[in-house]
């Protein structure tokens, strides 16, 4: 009796069991569908987020391109007025002194005067800056722009004005590159000497032994450059400057 009741049971356990196992796999099939649709849309998400950052970097280049054409043309602007003025004045004058030709060839004179001996000429160009942030970033763009002469006039302009300002050794620093640009390198040694011995604690002190160095070895004194660098990576070992300047004794060795 109960080995019939066994066998008339166990058909329908398979039948519940294989009824299990279809729903078990049709729950597999739909998470598999649900997981690749899910792939599917990360993807596009992806690329549209990569489409974005293409277009973001599109815009940035031509923001800064814009940028830089706009400080250009300012700067020129601000240049070609200068001229203007000066030029305006200079008119003026003679026509109030009732001898344009002579004072013509004596202003001719002392423009090539100027022109061959600048290191002792100062041009006070008239801005009329309302700030000491306008003037220095004016100094500043005449530099990059290749105007150095200009440049160095303004940077002691700025330091005449504001000689224990924040922005006062940087001033002195950029005087220094240009010292440096124009291969007058003991008046970049001195000009930076200074800036140390009058803003010891700024933040350009570092760089100024850099540059210190490189103006003694373009002068022959390779000793003297060694001695600078090794001073600079004692006194500022985590600069930025004293990194460079292990690299640079590396090359003098």
């Amino acid at each position: 009796m109960k080995k019939g009741i066994v066998t008339f049971v166990l058909p329908f356990l398979f039948i519940a069991c294989a009824q299990d196992n279809q729903a078990i796999k049709q729950s597999i099939s739909n998470l598999n569908e649900e997981i690749i649709n899910l792939q599917k849309s990360i993807a596009d998400m992806k690329v549209n987020v990569d489409e974005l950052d293409r277009k973001i970097s599109i815009n940035e280049e031509k923001i800064n391109g814009n940028s830089k054409a706009i400080a250009q043309v300012r700067n020129d602007m601000s240049y070609v007025t200068n001229e203007v003025t000066i030029m305006k004045t200079k008119v003026d004058s003679v026509s109030k002194s009732g001898n344009m030709q002579n004072t013509n060839v004596n202003n001719l004179n002392q423009t090539k005067s100027q022109a061959g001996n600048n290191e002792n000429q100062i041009i006070v160009i008239e801005d009329n800056f309302s700030d000491k942030s306008s003037l220095y970033s004016y100094a500043y763009e005449l530099f990059n722009s290749g105007k150095l002469f200009e440049s160095k006039k303004k940077f002691e302009e700025f330091l005449a004005l504001y000689p224990n300002d924040d922005l006062s050794d940087n001033a002195m620093y950029w005087i220094a590159e240009i010292h440096y640009s124009n291969n007058e390198y003991q008046e970049c040694i001195d000009t930076l000497t200074n800036l140390i011995q009058k803003y010891p604690d700024a933040n350009k002190v570092p760089d100024a032994y850099l540059k210190i160095a490189l103006a003694k070895k373009e002068m022959g004194d390779i000793q003297g450059a060694k001695d600078t660098l090794n001073k600079l990576i004692s006194l500022y070992p985590d600069s930025d400057a004293a990194k460079t300047a292990k690299s640079r004794l590396q090359g003098l060795e």
